[in-house]
């Protein structure tokens, strides 16, 4: 999720500013319709692992889930809260000013799904046996 909303926020919404008045509120539909659909399997797997680390993990593997489950509340808070209304708001047409608040609204979220990501390369490196903390025989 973090690749993906690094690529929305780089490429696909400074994008926005460049469609044409006549079919804005066509893509501004279809993007909200695609991109629902895109993301509906991954970030719905997303919280059903972030919610089972919580549940499975001990020690710091589970203060690290802890941490990460915390960070994807926010992430649904800031998406439920900012970037849905901002969308909503375009649905009518393109506006500067709420382009520009999607896209501060979004850069938080790429910042938060960046460090879910920390986390969870964290927590792997924690579980799995690298290197020397391979089990011998």
């Amino acid at each position: 999720m973090a690749g993906m909303i690094w690529t929305i926020h780089v490429v696909h919404y400074p994008l926005f500013a460049y469609v044409g008045a006549d079919s804005y509120q066509s893509f501004q539909a279809r993007h909200v319709d695609l991109i629902g659909r895109l993301l509906l399997v991954p970030w719905g797997i997303e919280g059903l692992t972030a919610l089972g680390l919580v549940f499975l993990l001990t020690g710091k593997e589970k203060k690290l889930a802890v941490m990460g489950a915390l960070l994807m509340l926010a992430i649904i808070a800031l998406s439920a809260f900012a970037s849905a209304p901002a969308h909503e708001q375009l649905a009518d047409g393109f506006d500067f000013d709420i382009h520009q608040d999607l896209m501060a609204a979004n850069f938080v979220r790429a910042l938060l799904w960046t460090a879910r990501a920390a986390l969870s390369t964290g927590i792997l490196y924690l579980c799995y046996p690298f290197g020397a903390r391979k089990v011998s025989n």
